[in-house]
């Protein structure tokens, strides 16, 4: 049996936290929302989290979209990038990028971003 790593028993853990922790503001999530995923996110993902596909290759995805993804796997990603930026476990240049996005972000931050993000979408 292989060893469970502390990346892999911390994110379920700390996504459970998060989730049933309460604190979660939903008419704050709307006034920063917009303003904390322009400073985090959009450059890479996208106005509307659509992505941004390579310039030799626009077939594929250089940042894949995001606004597709459900709101709980996006707080686990969050985790797992800011944990991974933490413990300097990062595999590869985007690794290394979403982590460094993610650093800074406060537990309520993330579950802002997870919970609006996928509205991204649905915006005209």
């Amino acid at each position: 049996m292989k060893a469970m790593s502390a990346k892999n028993f911390l994110i379920p853990f700390l996504t459970a936290a998060l989730i049933l922790g309460g604190g979660f503001s939903p008419l704050h999530a709307a006034v920063d929302a917009k303003k904390l995923y322009k400073k985090t996110c959009k450059k890479c993902h996208g106005k509307r989290g659509e992505g941004k596909k390579e310039k030799k290759n626009p077939g594929k995805f250089k940042y894949n979209p995001v606004n597709d993804v459900e709101e709980q796997k996006l707080l686990e990603e969050m985790l797992k990038y800011k944990l991974m930026w933490e413990e300097k476990t990062f595999e590869n240049s985007r690794e290394k990028k979403m982590a460094k996005s993610v650093r800074k972000l406060s537990e309520e931050e993330m579950k802002i971003l997870a919970a609006f993000i996928p509205t991204l979408g649905k915006q005209e």
